[in-house]
Formats: structure tokens, sequence, C-alpha cells
């Protein structure tokens, strides 16, 4: 009976769930070692750089991953290889491709950007490459519903990171450059280990064909756009306060998003092993099961992200302490603003992800573009006139009622969905999380 109860953590959901908690949990300790040693201005510096890295890496992920879960999933073998090997020759070209255009704009546009990003417009393509291999192995392993292989790449690439990080603050050699080193150092140790563990599939490269490097394309050109306009929303505030005010404000709005990283993990967890099923639902043609499973995942999410969300709101203030310093309490109202927003990004994610798998993913895209001039527009209006992060956050906060009124309009012209059926589905599938723990424990007991 015992091994009935472990048998909940041995799960596709709980792996998923596991996955994202040891990356928030290094990114959040790497994070607060960082915020203390560099200085307010660098580490400034530092998180646009993790922006624009960010941005390059979703482009790269956005225009392969669903494919791969899409088309490699559940094939056989010749067609697998066929797949995963014009995924690598997709990616590769797109990963040279920003090597040098990395080079091109550190020589066209040298006068433009100062020391700092001189040495990083050095770094960005190489970094970029380093990290293809891992990237890609989680990619096939999501594909694959292996969890728990993909745990074991965060646990390496994060763990690794924030072991170089401690190596040189006790060598007192922490400056900016000696983190992207150490970030880059990180990236190549878990693609060795990706490949050692024969995980990225890399030998499928020779069986490319231009017919599946094609269907790869066209399906995920749109999923790429929709996920680069919704990334660029977070990074135009970046640099729309960078432009107007300073890096230190840069740094100072930064401290929300790592709060926000406690409903990410959640979320991305719920999202990861509901994408393979609304797509298989979806590819029955069965669209009752896709509205349920939306309406399922919705509710159930957004029931579960309420008592993270009060928790956090009432210890904003110790919180921030704990993570940065008391320097950066600044940030109170702007965690706060973040985080009422956050009980509407269920619907908002859910809704893309849905749209993505009935093969919509062009009304996603265009809800994720108005998404993203909406933001701009509003964030160099507030920022004008105000001059306050807190008005930028603001900005974000109706960015999220917007995608969520406009997502949900067009949902219900494919799907029967409702409010009703988003909260009743919910509430049923959380009733019954809690009765099979309950279970479980009186039968280990």
């Amino acid at each position: 009976m015992a091994l009935n109860f472990m048998a909940t953590f041995r799960n596709r959901h709980f792996h998923s769930f596991l996955g994202n908690l040891v990356t928030a949990f290094f990114n959040v300790l790497s994070f607060a070692l960082l915020v203390r040693v560099l200085s307010i201005p660098d580490f400034g510096e530092w998180v646009l750089f993790i922006a624009t890295y960010n941005i390059l890496d979703q482009i790269r992920t956005g225009l392969l991953q669903s494919g791969i879960i899409k088309f490699y999933a559940g094939v056989e073998m010749p067609t697998a290889k066929k797949v995963i090997g014009a995924a690598w020759y997709i990616s590769l070209i797109l990963t040279l491709s920003y090597v040098v255009l990395g080079a091109l704009v550190y020589f066209v546009a040298y006068e433009k950007f100062n020391d700092t990003w001189h040495f990083f417009l050095q770094w960005i393509g190489i970094v970029t490459l380093l990290s293809l291999p891992w990237n890609f192995a989680t990619w096939v392993l999501q594909a694959e519903h292996r969890f728990d292989n993909i745990v074991k790449i965060r646990l390496v690439q994060n763990g690794s990171f924030l072991v170089f990080l401690g190596v040189l603050y006790l060598a007192h050699a922490l400056t900016i450059q000696s983190v992207l080193y150490a970030f880059a150092a990180s990236m190549a140790l878990a693609s060795i280990y990706s490949l050692l563990a024969k995980w990225t599939g890399v030998r499928s490269l020779a069986f490319k064909t231009k017919e599946h490097g094609m269907e790869l394309f066209r399906f995920g050109r749109l999923v790429v756009g929709s996920m680069v306009s919704s990334s660029l929303i977070s990074y135009s505030d970046n640099l729309v306060i960078r432009t107007m005010m300073n890096p230190a404000a840069v740094a100072i709005y930064s401290i929300p998003q790592k709060f926000m990283e406690v409903i990410e993990i959640i979320l991305r967890s719920f999202v990861a092993t509901a994408q393979p099923t609304l797509s298989a639902a979806a590819n029955r043609k069965d669209y009752a099961a896709v509205a349920r499973a939306f309406c399922r995942y919705t509710g159930t999410v957004s029931i579960l992200i309420i008592p993270f969300i009060l928790g956090l709101i009432i210890l904003t203030k110790p919180l921030i302490i704990i993570l940065a310093d008391k320097a950066y309490l600044g940030a109170t109202d702007v965690v706060r603003i973040f985080l009422f927003s956050a009980i509407l990004w269920p619907i908002d994610r859910f809704i893309g992800v849905t749209l993505d798998m009935i093969n919509k993913p062009a009304v996603n895209l265009y809800k994720n573009i108005l998404k993203l001039v909406l933001n701009v527009a509003c964030d160099l209006l507030f920022v004008y006139f105000f001059n306050d992060i807190r008005s930028v956050a603001f900005s974000s906060l109706l960015n999220v009622v917007f995608a969520a009124a406009f997502g949900y309009y067009f949902i219900k012209k494919y799907l029967k969905v409702s409010i009703r059926e988003i909260c009743v589905y919910g509430w049923q599938e959380c009733i019954t999380l809690i009765n099979k723990l309950r279970n479980k424990h009186y039968a280990a007991e």
C-alpha cells in the first residue's frame, strides 16, 4: 500500500512539476546571490541580457517544440527519425544565424552600445549554441512523456550555474563578465550530459527530409510568433524602463518576476502535461473532449494558485528582504499588482495552448501581437506621464485583462465552453485530487 502512495510521486504530472520546481529553486538562489553581489546598475544590465537570450531561445523553442510533440509522439520509428532529423537541421540553421547576427550587431552598431554590451554581443550567439543540445533533449523527452529525465537535465544546468557562482563568490571574482562565463559553462555541461545520455536524437540528422522540415516550419512559424510576441511584452517593459528611466529601475522591476515564478511553476507544469492531452483529442476530432480538458485544466489551475497568490500578497515585504535586500522594497506595490493580475494567467495561457492544438495558432498570434502593441503603447504613455515603475506594472495588468477577454471570445467560437463549466470542472478536479491523496494516505497507514 505504501507503494500506491509513492506512485503519486512517480507520474508525469509530478515529474513535470518537479522539473519546474528545480529550475525555479536554483534560479531563485542564483538570483538572490547576484542581486546582493552585483551593483544595481550591473544587475539591471544582466537582467536585460538574460531577457535578450530568452527571446532568442523562445524563438527556437516555439518553432520546434510543439511541432516535435505533434509530429513525433506515437509515430513509427522511421517517421520519428525523419521528424527529429528535420528538427535538428532547422535548429542548427537558426542557432548559427544567431551567432552571425550577434557578430553583425557588434560591428555595425558598435557605437550604440556600452562596454558591457560589447562583451554580451560577442557571447549571445555562442550561449545559444551551447544550450542547443540540452534544450533539444527536453523537447524530445517531453514528446516521449519522460519528464523524469528532464528533471535531471535541469538539475545539471541550473545546479552547476549556482555552484559556479558560489565558487566565483568565494574567490571574490564575481563580476558581470564572470557571471556570463559561468552561465555559458552551465549550458555546455548540461548539453554534454544530454549528448552522453543519448537523449538528443542528434544522429537522426542523417534522416532529415525536406517534407518533414517544411511540415515543422509551417506549424511552428505561427507558434513562434505567438511565443515571441508574448515574451516581448516583458522585454518591452524592461527596455522602456531602462530607456526612459535607468538600469537601476530595471533591477527593481525584476523582483516581481521572481515572485511570479511560484505561479509559473504550477502553470508550466500543467501546461506541459495538458498539451499532449489536448493534441490527442484534437487529432481525433473529439472537440467535446478538447472542451472538457480545457475547462478542467483552466479551472483546476485557477483554483490551485489562489492560496499562493494570497500568501505572497500578505508576505510580500519580508519575502523581498529575504530574496534581495531592503533596498528593493520599492518593488512592493509592483509585486502586488503582478500577483493580482496572475488570477487571469491560467485562462490566458490555456486558451493559447488550446488554440494551437486545434490548429488555430493564427488567432493566438493575433492576440499576442495586440497584447504587445497595447503594452508598448501603455508603457510609453504611463512612464511619460508618471515616471513610475508601478505604472508599467499596471500596464501589464491591463494586458492580461484584455488577453483573457479577447481569447475567451474566440475560444467560444470553436468550442462549447463557459466560465461556469471552467469553475465546475476545476472544482470537481480539485476535489478528486484531494480525495486521491487522502485515500493513498490512509492506504499507506
